[in-house]
């Protein structure tokens, strides 16, 4: 298996590319994509779209009726809805809902600390600044863990029990970190070249 970096830097590269795509070729990859999403990664898929439905709403509902266009027949035309509106909602909220579905795949492939180590990887040329960076992010990514589990009545009803455990506060972060072999060194130089010449086509 690929190292946790080249997969972040190809889902990145994708997620580039998917915003250049004409919207036949978009439709054309989009299905075997979310079928594939869907198969190895579903529930996390449905959890990402559930907590994303307000963004993509508004997203939807934005570029409908501010898209200007053939009206549709009454009485949708007569609210301003348009054709041309109905066709670049559907475009930006195919190639969101496949972000987000790759992602999910992503996360569930990867893992929490998979992830950490790729994004450790790829921050490498940041020097001591890439510490500081995956910290942080460690931390951000617990305080959701622990807020997403904080909603459930019954962790409040055991926050009393789990309260003092007895341990000692610790600060320390480990991470596991893998050498790149070769394999993952082309791939992150094949993802660098893509990502060149898409800036200078």
């Amino acid at each position: 298996m690929l190292h946790p970096a080249a997969w972040i830097a190809l889902w990145g590269v994708m997620a580039i590319l998917l915003q250049v795509l004409e919207p036949r070729w978009l439709a054309a990859i989009a299905v075997p994509v979310l079928a594939l999403a869907a198969y190895f990664a579903g529930r996390e898929v449905l959890r990402l779209l559930r907590r994303a439905r307000w963004l993509l709403l508004t997203i939807g509902i934005l570029f409908v009726f501010a898209t200007p266009g053939e009206r549709l027949p009454v009485p949708f035309g007569s609210v301003g809805l348009s054709v041309d509106g109905l066709v670049v909602a559907g475009e930006h909220l195919l190639r969101l809902v496949v972000l987000l579905a790759t992602l999910a795949w992503l996360w569930r492939a990867l893992g929490y600390e998979g992830l950490l180590s790729g994004l450790h990887c790829l921050l490498h040329p940041l020097g001591s600044l890439r510490d500081r960076i995956v910290v942080r992010l460690v931390l951000a990514l617990d305080y959701v863990e622990r807020d997403a589990r904080a909603r459930d009545w019954r962790a409040w009803l055991g926050a009393g029990l789990d309260a003092d455990d007895g341990g000692e506060p610790t600060d320390i972060v480990r991470l596991a970190v893998r050498p790149l072999r070769l394999v993952d060194r082309t791939a992150l130089l094949a993802c660098g070249a893509v990502l060149m010449l898409m800036l200078f086509k």
